[in-house]
């Protein structure tokens, strides 16, 4: 227990810590961290001289509650070498007589892998209760505390070498702390009715920690670089649970799935209603996916078996971000060989704030968040479907068109719209609103129950709406996407060679087409890469006119704006690689790229696309940004020419091996190869 000015809260907290009714032998360790007020050690003085033997003071130069708390564990560590278990208990809580036993009870019945067990929060002066129930969930441990300082710590745990960060004086070090455990391999228990009492005040250092939270956390990520960092998470959020849950009508089943190729689960109807319906009621982040999507499944099974899935999925979840709802109308038709696909968009009710009608028709695709489909069956009666828009959100609706043109048979999609509307009266039916609980006195703090959803985690922890949902290969690969304008064809083909190259050299390549127009590709194009991610541009919002700043040198550049920004950063935080080819969207994304770990390279050559740059403009929007890659790629000696004369450092420059002929130019020639620049594990596979 540590203590600094609560001396008048101390007597109470002491006493509830002594009157603990257990079958085992505890003592308490009171840490004086330097209070100024001579009452507080004279509380403590007494108290010891009252319970020899139970009750121990520690007295020491103030230096935070961190250093106070390790100090009493070293203290602790030392004096019993039966030591099993370590509970934090500040000054001005206090805690229930059968707290400590019920908190061991669950560390000694639990696993190797249990790290520490934490409690629900009754919390008194403001009245509350937090139900901090449910399985406990790595992946939302990670954007916010679930694990209470009035927790018990494993002798595993601590034996581990965790301790309490000594920098951290402003708040959140407990659960800098449980990550510790979190990043050594253990996880927590909850345990419920332990009687924890946390002492709400209004100006608390819990809410001074709030009031400067981002400083916080950026200090806690960059403790854990490994935890937060952006594939990690997503494994995190793959093992907890899904992100897409695709309602298939015609086999009324519910495909919940984060990426395609690393598994299904097919959940019948039903099931889905029951699983949704509860999310908001009883805790267990993750059981319920966030983003709801409908299609038929012969349109699903069509864009898996083309690889053009989880680019679609990606889409959609793209346009929800800045919309209630997105439909999307697909129209497709055979061809011979090859493949092309072309997205358009346009937003509906940017103005509205009134209810609008879900639709009826002429949508083969849907989503929209499932927490908005439950709050209009929660708020609106069996037979009036009417969608509120959200108020962060720009749009109403969203409607977009996928063209496809694809070998083989294509069969008209069917309506997502009917089965978007049959789905809701189906969890309507279903509904029925729960007891309170008997906890009509105080409010229950719900903010663990509520369904899953990418922006929960990403824009706490990645300052992203959500990132693109490719998990990470087995074994030593790695992952690397090849940027390229789908309107330029030479750019296409570089890309489809350079995948090739990677893929001998331990990687798996992706196609991601940043632009709008159409994506034409030739069926040896498709084969080059593990998938194809389309990203349009701009998606929903019309893009904003060039200004005086969006010139570098005279070389005209086209940022994005915030939104597509942040989509753009998302869909490429997940890779390993990141490759622009020929294509200057790319360049302002590579500065936050880089801050995720993401390495980046760009190949810069002239092209004879039409509207295509000029080979100076094209060198020199990359020379704007390049401190942000690690490796620039000329295609030929008069790229590397000119890379050289606007400043490119020369240690940057590499000579892509399998795509340049020979060269009178001996700098050239004498360039570094580009195999050089990969890691020895992508080498050696």
């Amino acid at each position: 227990m540590p203590t600094y000015k609560h001396s008048g809260l101390l007597v109470e907290a002491l006493s509830t810590a002594l009157a603990q009714d257990t079958d085992f032998a505890y003592a308490v360790v009171v840490v004086n961290d330097g209070c100024p007020f001579p009452e507080t050690g004279r509380v403590c003085r007494e108290f010891a001289a009252a319970h020899s033997g139970r009750l121990h003071y520690l007295h020491k130069r103030n230096a935070g509650l961190s250093a106070a708390r390790n100090s009493g564990i070293a203290f602790a560590l030392d004096a019993f070498p039966a030591l099993e278990a370590v509970y934090f208990l500040d000054s001005d809580n206090r805690i229930r007589p059968h707290l400590l036993q019920r908190m061991l009870d669950a560390l000694r019945a639990a696993g190797p892998e249990v790290g520490w067990a934490y409690p629900d929060v009754d919390k008194f002066g403001f009245f509350e209760f937090c139900d901090m129930s449910g399985a406990y969930s790595p992946l939302e441990h990670l954007f916010r505390n679930v694990s209470e300082a009035g927790s018990m710590a494993s002798r595993r745990l601590l034996d581990s070498g965790a301790r309490f960060d000594e920098a951290m004086r402003q708040g959140s070090e407990d659960w800098e702390f449980w990550l510790q455990g979190l990043e050594r391999g253990f996880h927590g228990v909850h345990v419920p009715g332990t009687g924890f009492g946390y002492r709400r005040r209004g100006e608390s250092m819990l809410t001074e920690s709030e009031r400067d939270y981002r400083p916080i956390l950026t200090h806690i990520q960059k403790r854990h670089p490994a935890l937060f960092a952006v594939r990690a998470v997503l494994r995190a959020e793959a093992a907890v649970g899904r992100r897409y849950a695709v309602y298939l009508p015609d086999r009324a089943i519910v495909r919940c799935v984060t990426d395609p190729a690393a598994g299904e689960e097919d959940v019948p109807l039903a099931d889905f209603v029951r699983r949704a319906l509860r999310a908001p009621e009883r805790p267990g982040y993750g059981e319920c996916p966030g983003l709801l999507a409908v299609m038929d499944s012969g349109l699903y099974e069509l864009l898996k078996r083309h690889r053009l899935l989880r680019g679609t999925l990606w889409v959609l979840e793209r346009a929800a971000a800045q919309a209630t709802l997105v439909r999307a109308e697909v129209a497709a038709r055979a061809v011979e060989s090859g493949g092309a696909l072309s997205w358009s968009g346009a937003p509906v009710g940017l103005q509205a704030d009134a209810p609008f009608p879900l639709p009826d028709g002429g949508a083969a695709m849907a989503m929209l968040p499932t927490a908005v489909l439950l709050d209009l069956v929660r708020r609106q009666p069996a037979g009036t479907p009417m969608l509120e828009r959200e108020p962060w959100k720009p749009c109403a609706e969203v409607r977009l068109t996928l063209t496809l043109a694809l070998p083989g048979a294509v069969q008209p999609p069917a309506s997502a719209d009917p089965a978007l509307s049959a789905l809701r009266e189906a969890m309507a039916a279903a509904w029925s609103r729960p007891s309170n609980g008997g906890w009509a006195a105080a409010p229950i703090d719900r903010y663990r129950t509520g369904v899953a959803t990418p922006e929960d985690v990403y824009r706490t922890v990645h300052q992203l709406p959500s990132v693109l949902p490719l998990l990470h290969p087995t074994g030593n690969r790695r992952l690397a996407a090849l940027v390229a304008d789908p309107a330029d064809a030479q750019a296409l083909d570089t890309a489809a060679r350079m995948a090739r190259w990677l893929a001998g050299k331990g990687y798996d390549a992706h196609l991601v087409a940043l632009g709008g127009g159409g994506l034409s590709l030739a069926a040896d194009v498709v084969e080059a890469f593990a998938s194809v991610i389309p990203h349009p541009l701009s998606l929903v919002l019309p893009e904003r006119p060039l200004t005086h700043r969006d010139a570098y040198l005279g070389t005209p550049l086209r940022p994005l704006d915030a939104v597509e920004e942040d989509m753009a950063v998302g869909t490429l935080a997940v890779f390993d690689l990141v490759v622009a080819v020929r294509h200057g969207a790319a360049h302002p994304l590579m500065g936050r790229l880089r801050a995720l770990g993401v390495t980046g390279w760009a190949l810069l050559g002239s092209s004879d696309a039409p509207d295509a740059p000029s080979l100076a403009d094209t060198v020199n929007g990359c020379a704007a940004f390049e401190h942000a890659y690690q490796t620039i790629v000329p295609l030929e000696a008069r790229t590397f020419r000119l890379c050289r004369a606007l400043g490119v450092p020369p240690d940057k420059l590499r000579r892509w091996e399998d795509a340049t002929e020979p060269d009178a130019d001996l700098d050239w020639t004498a360039c570094a190869p580009l195999s050089s620049c990969l890691p020895e594990t992508s080498a050696a596979a």
